[in-house]
């Protein structure tokens, strides 16, 4: 007996051994993949004929300088009313406290101003105009392509100050991560915010996915460059903290609203989600009181950010498997019924164009793609109606080229972004799934 396990130990101890060499090996011929501007992507490993690619999170990068490139600020008021801000620079952080209503920070030789002592008010979630409406979703970071679209619709004007009136603007869901100019769409949409207050008209930032894993600290989706960036901050938890401007502000935001007789969410509304009753209001306070760490209930939970809640649900243009079934037109008549609405208006899902589905009763909008036309949705006097941006996304065009070089196992720079990217990874996987 005794002899056995001594065998027993010590093949276990030549097959950790030869293990521990297989990595190694492997490691040795790994690569590092980077962002145009030294960020890390992934670690490219070779397993036998093909090579596995291992995502890395953790902010690191090779001598980072991003030209022109101004992320933040990260600002947080004081009780003496005052702020602090934190922003990075091309290849630095920079701090500032102050008093004044606007911070002002020159980047790159470019002068950037943002509004940080009133907070704009959370227009209502339910609302009637007898203006236009007009509906664009998954910016995901697009910063370029945002204004671009703004100022071609006439929203804005050739400085990017409101010019819309009393009209209403709505995001419906994702305007964050994937894109790297994710802090200057979330300061353009808040400024935007109180010049369309002062206006009479409206901003509604509609929360889609991406801002709740946002928010949530689920840096899976984020853009590698603005990852380093926002790892000079402090973090993405504690860049978009409920005590920042912009996290506060997020926080408030609300996953469904309905103007006249249209529903507007980011992915859907499940059919249960209708038939449990909840209405406008209450998914809107369930969120909000999520936010707070006030949990609320299974039934509210699966709602908002359940796999087939508001902001996830694809039902309408797909069968989702397991998750949900694809929805009939039952089943959507009865969902409008129930909010007393003839359309719902939803993004989430890839489409070719701005389009109805199911009779008129669905109109999909996520035209994130370049083989999408420019297009975004206009409600006006109640009505639907297909208008053109004149903008294209440019995803493709503004890829960065793949750029690799070797893994060294003697370089500590190298070993520390080994030890980050499994430190990263490990620290998504404890993030509660689905909630």
């Amino acid at each position: 007996m005794k002899k056995t396990r001594v065998y027993l130990v010590r093949g276990l101890v030549l097959s950790l051994s030869a293990f521990v060499i297989a990595i190694g090996v492997a490691l040795a011929n790994a690569d590092v993949e980077l962002t145009e501007s030294g960020a890390h992507k992934h670690l490219l490993v070779p397993i036998g004929p093909a090579t596995a690619k291992f995502n890395t999170f953790a902010g690191t990068g090779d001598k980072v300088r991003m030209p022109g490139f101004l992320d933040g600020p990260v600002v947080r008021r004081i009780a003496d009313g005052s702020w602090a801000a934190t922003w990075f620079c091309e290849d630095k952080v920079q701090n500032r406290t102050g008093t004044d209503a606007e911070l002002i920070i020159d980047c790159a030789g470019k002068r950037h101003m943002f509004p940080v002592s009133r907070a704009p008010r959370v227009p209502d979630a339910v609302f009637d105009t007898q203006g236009d409406t007009l509906i664009l979703s998954d910016i995901e970071g697009n910063v370029r392509f945002l204004d671009a679209a703004l100022k071609s619709l006439a929203v804005t004007d050739a400085d990017g100050n409101w010019k819309y009136g009393s009209n209403h603007l709505v995001i419906a869901g994702d305007a964050v991560d994937r894109g790297r100019d994710v802090f200057a769409v979330l300061w353009r949409l808040y400024a935007l915010s109180q010049q369309a207050q002062d206006a009479g008209g409206a901003v509604h930032l509609v929360l889609g996915n991406h801002e709740q894993y946002l928010l949530r600290g689920n840096t899976s989706r984020a853009n590698r460059d603005h990852l380093y960036a926002l790892t000079r901050m402090g973090g993405q938890a504690q860049a978009f903290g409920a005590d920042t401007v912009i996290g506060r502000w997020l926080r408030l935001q609300p996953v469904i609203i309905k103007t006249g007789r249209t529903v507007i969410t980011h992915g859907g509304v499940n059919p249960l989600v209708a038939d449990a009753g909840f209405t406008v209001n209450n998914l809107n306070s369930a969120m909000r009181r999520y936010w707070m760490g006030d949990m609320p209930g299974k039934g509210e939970l699966d709602a908002i950010v359940g796999p087939a809640g508001v902001t996830q649900y694809r039902g309408y243009l797909e069968d989702g498997e397991e998750r949900f079934p694809r929805a009939t037109a039952a089943q959507i008549d009865d969902v409008l019924a129930h909010f007393g609405a003839k359309t719902i208006v939803v993004g989430h899902t890839l489409v070719d164009r701005v389009k109805t589905l199911h009779d008129g009763r669905v109109w999909a909008i996520d035209v994130n793609s370049d083989e999408a036309r420019p297009e975004a949705l206009l409600i006006r006097k109640g009505e639907p109606m297909v208008v053109s941006t004149g903008v294209a996304r440019r995803l493709k065009e503004d890829a960065a080229p793949r750029i690799t070089r070797p893994f060294s196992l003697f370089a500590a720079s190298d070993l520390a972004m080994l030890k980050g990217l499994i430190a990263s990874n490990y620290a998504l996987s404890q993030i509660p799934v689905p909630y």
